[in-house]
């Protein structure tokens, strides 16, 4: 009998090992980095203006904070290939355009800067993570494409 368990779960480990993930895009790593830093970059100016060293308002920071612990996850999610990162950071990079708006009005020249890195960010990861090879390495579903 436990022969027969440790036998099954030997051969549903080779299995899970036969099915490797896909090689990580470099695209990927790239993002990855891109988000870990712009969480960081958040984190230290959602503190600026917590602590009074930059202007804002203080509703602001505390959204920007939120997004800058987001962008630290996924940084981290998209670096380990993580199924949930690729429908979050689509999400999150969609909803953060608005964020950089806000930014661009509301948060001086330093806001202005972020806002428009948000929106730029905000544009092209979701349109990367919509591409074949990442859609791939994170486990979704790839549409063939037509050939014409």
């Amino acid at each position: 009998m436990m022969g027969t368990l440790l036998s099954d779960h030997d051969d549903s480990r080779r299995t899970m090992q036969s099915q490797s993930k896909p090689k990580r895009p470099l695209g990927i790593i790239v993002i990855a980095a891109i988000a870990a830093a712009g969480g960081l970059l958040s984190l230290f100016g959602a503190a600026s203006v917590f602590s009074g060293n930059a202007t804002g308002p203080m509703w602001l920071a505390v959204v920007v904070l939120i997004f800058g612990v987001l962008g630290l996850a996924l940084g981290v999610g998209f670096y380990t290939g993580a199924h949930r990162a690729w429908m979050g950071g689509i999400v999150i990079y969609i909803v953060s355009i608005v964020l950089g708006i806000l930014e661009i009005v509301y948060g001086g020249m330093v806001g202005g800067i972020g806002g428009v890195i948000r929106i730029i960010a905000g544009v092209v990861i979701p349109l990367y993570l919509m591409r074949p090879d990442p859609k791939k390495f994170f486990g979704q579903p790839v549409q063939p494409s037509a050939k014409m």
